[in-house]
C-alpha cells in the first residue's frame, strides 16, 4: 500500500512536533483515541530518530476507572502494542472526590486534576531519580479544543501538563492525517469521550448508571449497525438515543423500535426516546455555554 503523503504545511508542523518532543523528557496520558495514539506515535518516532536523546523510552499511562468501558481498556492495550510503546495502567480515583461525583459542569476539571496529578506523581516517582530530570506529562488536546467548553484544560495547565498539538496549532483533521500517514488503525476512529459525559449535569455519578450507559450503547450499535451513538441520561431511568442524522430513518420500523425498547429496558431504562436532531458531539454542554 502506498504511504499517505502529507501536505507541505502539515509536514512542517510534524517537523516542529518532533523537534518539540526531542527536547522534552515526557510520558503520554494515553486513552487509545486518535489524539493520544498519534501523539504517542510521534513520541516513539522522535525516540527512534534521535538515539542520542534516549532519556526515557516511550510510555503511555492509561487511567482506568468506572468511566472507562471494557472495549476502551482492550483497545488501549492493543493500540499501545501497535504503536510500540509501553503501557502503564493506573487505577484512577476521581470517584473518591465528591466534587466529581456531584457532576457539576466542572466535572471534567476535577477528574482531570486527579488523573493528571496521579500520572505525574507515578511517572516522577519511578523515573526522575534514574535520569535526574523531572518527567513531563503530555496529552492529546488539539487546536480545535480551544473552541469547546473544556474545563479539563484548566486542570492540565494547573498540574503542568503540556499539549503539543494545541501549542503547535495542529487540528483534529491534521491529527487524523498524521495517523493515516503512519498507518495507525485508529486514524478514522470516532471520538468517544468518557461515559460521564453521557450523564446530565447534577445527576450523581456512580458505577451503576455508567454500566447502564455502556450496555445501552453496545445494544444500540448492534441493533442499528452504527459505529457512533450516545446513550444520554437526562433523568434517572430515562435514556435519549443519539445517532448520526443519516441513520435516524433506520430506527423507524416497528420491529427496530421494539427491539431497542426491549434491550434498553433490560439494562434498566424505563423510558426510551430518540433525539431527532441526531448525534452532535458535546451536546450536553449547551446548558453551560
Amino acid at each position: 500500500m502506498e504511504k499517505v503523503k502529507l501536505a507541505s504545511a502539515l509536514e512542517e508542523k510534524l517537523n516542529a512536533l518532533i523537534a518539540w518532543l526531542k527536547n522534552e523528557t515526557c510520558v503520554v496520558a494515553f486513552s487509545g483515541g486518535v489524539d493520544s495514539a498519534t501523539l504517542a506515535k510521534a513520541l516513539s518516532y522522535a525516540y527512534e530518530q534521535y538515539p542520542e536523546l534516549k532519556r526515557l523510552k516511550p510510555i503511555g499511562y492509561f487511567a482506568e476507572s468506572y468511566t472507562t468501558t471494557a472495549i476502551e481498556r482492550t483497545d488501549a492495550r492493543r493500540i499501545a502494542q501497535e504503536i510500540g510503546i509501553e503501557l502503564r495502567v493506573l487505577q484512577s480515583k476521581e470517584f473518591e472526590d465528591q466534587r466529581f461525583v456531584e457532576n457539576s459542569p466542572l466535572r471534567c476539571y476535577w477528574c482531570k486534576k486527579v488523573r493528571f496529578e496521579a500520572i505525574k506523581t507515578v511517572a516522577n516517582e519511578e523515573f526522575r531519580s534514574k535520569i535526574n530530570q523531572e518527567i513531563l506529562v503530555i496529552d492529546g488536546s488539539n487546536a480545535d479544543d480551544k473552541n469547546d467548553f473544556r474545563p479539563g484544560s484548566r486542570a492540565a495547565r494547573e498540574v503542568g501538563v503540556r499539549s503539543p498539538f494545541a501549542e503547535l496549532n495542529i487540528s483534529k483533521a491534521e491529527i487524523r492525517s498524521l495517523a493515516s500517514y503512519w498507518g495507525l488503525s485508529v486514524a478514522q476512529k470516532p471520538s468517544n469521550p468518557c461515559l460521564a459525559t453521557r450523564i446530565g449535569y447534577y445527576l450523581k455519578l456512580d458505577n451503576a448508571i455508567l454500566r447502564q450507559v455502556e450496555a445501552a450503547e453496545l445494544a444500540i450499535k448492534k441493533i442499528l449497525n452504527v459505529e457512533t451513538c450516545r446513550a444520554r441520561v437526562d433523568a434517572l431511568n430515562s435514556v435519549r438515543i443519539e445517532i448520526p442524522e443519516a441513520c435516524i430513518s433506520g430506527v423507524l420500523s416497528q420491529e427496530t423500535r421494539r427491539n431497542l425498547v426491549v434491550e434498553l429496558r433490560k439494562v434498566g431504562f424505563n423510558f426510551v426516546s430518540l433525539d431527532l436532531e441526531g448525534f452532535v458531539s458535546g451536546k450536553n454542554n449547551r446548558s453551560v455555554t
